[in-house]
């Protein structure tokens, strides 16, 4: 994504009702665009306010990305021990079936050592 930046300069409200005329006899009303509080002009246009209630302060927005960021670690922690209980309650299980199997069917073993050859099947 390309964002371009441009320098553009918007009239405020009371310039543009400067500059229309008015009927002959009735007085034209008077708009403030300016914000209440004390204000810095800039060459560039930009005019800074001081004492503006409709900024939040950095530490307000600080404290907010820090208890989203403990909160979505929280809920990736619980989510992550609540998998891994699902795994070793599986694991468990299986380790169960393989005793019952280990008990129910005996393995068969061979009494030859491993220098004797296999005995020999039997064609029919």
């Amino acid at each position: 994504m390309i964002l371009i930046a441009a320098d553009v300069t918007v009239p405020s409200t009371a310039a543009a009702n400067a500059q229309q005329p008015t009927p002959t006899g009735s007085a034209a009303p008077t708009v403030s665009a300016a914000p209440t509080g004390s204000t810095t002009t800039n060459p560039s246009g930009f005019n800074a306010v001081d004492n503006n209630t409709q900024m939040q302060s950095g530490e307000a927005l600080l404290v907010e990305a820090y208890i989203a960021i403990w909160v979505l670690l929280f809920g990736f922690i619980v989510l992550a021990w609540l998998r891994t209980r699902k795994v070793e309650d599986k694991v468990a299980e299986l380790e169960k079936a393989i005793e019952r199997a280990k008990t129910t069917a005996p393995i068969p073993t061979t009494r030859r050592s491993a220098s004797e050859p296999p005995p020999e099947v039997e064609k029919a």
